[in-house]
């Protein structure tokens, strides 16, 4: 009897051991297909485990769900998930996932968005990529008594969304990523450029105010300080800017591609046709090329700029009304032509 109760005794332990074994190997094998290197799992607050289980299954993530399920349990998971974006790595075995997901260490996200002409357009493209949605942001950008917390008002607002890259937590709240925001614009103002700014006697809204007309007036980097040059020295000489974008702003109508002369009518303190300096505030949120186009401007005598007529999408500019004169009508013989080829190639 007794010989009978050490070899039951030693086969628990043999199974127990096995046991045991088994969920170590289950629990430390790498279980991420390898192929989903770098896959980004955002769990949205609210969601539960098997929300999360899902997605992985979806994403095909892992190569056994089973023993992801083993160890999330062992490990009590189901009842402390939480909400975030987790880049999972190949390599990464369930004990490590299950970890991090419980620990709610959550990666870091690239946040880009670009130059835009409406505040609405800003914040879609935000909220697209954050959990906190447009709808909120768009909303703060308009509360006078939020951002005045930030240091701005609905009028300059654009002025903090500088386009670029951020680092960001998708989970983040809306203050949170003002923020953010606000923290990324004081970097951008360093010593250098606040006394450039200075040097040029304007202030730093008013330096983004002229940048969004540069960024506006041309899609070319490299032609950005010598548009930002030329607004410079009718400002200089109190010429009004005459910028056709600030014309479009006024009328809030982006579907006009050419400003005819109605257009130019409009009683707008944006219709820069009609008055001197520079408008209220920016039309759009200028890159920083443009931002540091105003800054470092070519030095130049230039008043007038036209579309060059081979179509490149840079400008002819001229010092005199008569030189450019003959650059407009240079464009718009070349524009009429292409028309006509236009017309041929669809009768």
């Amino acid at each position: 009897m007794k010989r009978l109760i050490k070899r039951l005794f030693f086969v628990v332990v043999l199974v127990g051991a096995a046991a045991a074994g088994y969920a170590y190997w289950q629990a430390m094998t790498n279980n991420v297909v390898a192929e989903k290197d770098g896959y980004q799992l955002k769990i949205p607050l609210g969601a539960d485990f098997e929300y999360v289980c899902n997605e992985l299954e979806a994403g095909q993530v892992l190569k056994n769900m089973s023993s992801f399920r083993l160890v999330a349990e062992i490990r009590q998971y189901p009842d402390l998930v939480k909400p975030g974006l987790y880049t999972i790595s190949a390599g990464t075995s369930n004990w490590d996932l299950v970890r991090k997901l419980r620990a709610g260490d959550q990666d870091q996200m690239k946040l880009r968005f670009r130059t835009h002409w409406t505040l609405e357009e800003i914040a879609d493209e935000i909220g697209d990529q954050l959990a906190i949605g447009g709808d909120d942001i768009h909303a703060k950008m308009q509360d006078d008594a939020f951002l005045e917390g930030y240091g701005f008002n609905a009028t300059n607002v654009r002025n903090l969304f500088i386009p670029n890259t951020y680092f960001v937590y998708w989970t983040m709240s809306t203050e949170d990523f003002f923020g953010k925001l606000k923290s990324s614009y004081d970097q951008y103002w360093n010593a250098d450029r606040k006394a450039k700014a200075k040097q040029l006697g304007m202030s730093q809204h008013e330096v983004l105010t002229l940048a969004s007309i540069v960024q506006a007036e041309t899609y070319m980097s490299d032609e950005r300080p010598t548009v930002a040059g030329l607004y410079l020295n009718r400002i200089r000489d109190g010429i009004p800017l005459q910028a056709d974008p600030t014309v479009i702003f006024a009328h809030q109508d982006f579907t006009i591609k050419r400003v005819l002369n109605r257009h130019l009518e409009i009683d707008s303190p944006y219709n820069t046709y009609k008055n001197r300096g520079l408008p209220p505030g920016p039309i759009n949120n200028p890159e920083p090329s443009s931002i540091d186009a105003v800054l470092n401007p070519a030095q130049h005598d230039y008043i007038f700029m036209c579309a060059k007529e081979d179509f490149s999408g840079y400008h002819n500019f001229a010092k005199t009304l008569a030189q450019h004169n003959r650059n407009a009508r240079a464009y718009q013989k070349a524009l009429s032509a292409e028309q006509r080829k236009k017309r041929q190639r669809g009768g």
